[in-house]
């Protein structure tokens, strides 16, 4: 089994995609950025092996007949986590994920799972849960409340995308590079690029693309290993996204009707 994580951009023309590849428990062996989709398509194909599991940074369930901008999945998360609409992606996960199911090998394709992701959650999560000395106990899968009621959008760790100047983008990088690659107990088969003061600032986005893939591998890498933190909240109806959460979380999400759930 291998996990495939991509950072999407959400416009079809594009070359702001990237994907992070672990193979190994730990281990992250492959990761790439500045791809158009034939490009992407053609690394999923490659390294898409019986059982997969693939991860899109994009909305892919629920968007179909949206009431509004917002599926139902973010108009409840969004009390916890910043979030775009899904109305901005359109079509584009649900497109992507055919997409990817075709030009997979056709006996791989029957075991392969497509589940939507958000890299920032995933950080925001992981980071709350180091500032109050819980990231061993969820590493390790000990399951219990790690969050509060602080758990909000205006507490997030440092912003690195966006438009924010370029210090400050340099700075949140550098953070979440140090993050990546010191706090998580994540080895790369080849050593993550980073970020420098002599990048340019388009040099930094595709880093950023690159890092997203990265935490999206990691909570692919706790759903594998079936760690308890990693579950899929939604439904192909509400949406559906595979986070980290904890029981606090968890059941929060629950009071507002939106399913929570192991993937297997």
């Amino acid at each position: 089994m291998n996990v495939i994580s991509c950072d999407v951009g959400w416009k079809g023309a594009t070359k702001r995609n990237a994907v992070a590849i672990a193979t190994d428990s730990r281990q992250i062996d492959f990761v790439k950025s500045g791809l158009d989709d034939d490009h992407l398509v053609a690394l999923v194909r490659e390294w898409a092996v019986p059982q997969s599991l693939i991860l899109l940074d994009v909305p892919i369930e629920g968007c179909d007949n949206l009431e509004g901008p917002r599926r139902p999945i973010e108009r409840v998360l969004q009390r916890y986590i910043a979030l775009c609409p899904a109305s901005m992606a359109g079509k584009r996960g649900k497109q992507l994920k055919e997409i990817l199911l075709q030009a997979i090998h056709t006996e791989v394709r029957g075991s392969v799972i497509i589940k939507e992701m958000y890299p920032h959650a995933v950080y925001k999560f992981l980071w709350v849960a180091k500032r109050k000395g819980k990231l061993a106990k969820v590493q390790l899968g000990e399951w219990q409340s790690v969050l509060d009621q602080d758990f909000t959008p205006s507490r997030s760790p440092p912003k690195y995308k966006g438009n924010i100047e370029y210090n400050r983008r340099l700075a949140g990088m550098q953070k979440l590079y140090t993050f990546l690659t010191q706090c998580l107990d994540l080895r790369f088969s080849r050593p993550l690029d980073s970020p420098h003061r002599s990048s340019a600032r388009s040099r930094l986005e595709l880093l950023a693309d690159q890092y997203d893939a990265c935490l999206g591998g990691v909570v692919g890498l706790h759903c594998v290993a079936g760690n308890p933190y990693a579950l899929i909240a939604g439904d192909e109806h509400q949406g559906e996204m595979l986070l980290l959460a904890d029981m606090w979380l968890k059941e929060r999400l629950e009071e507002c009707g939106i399913s929570m759930k192991r993937l297997c």
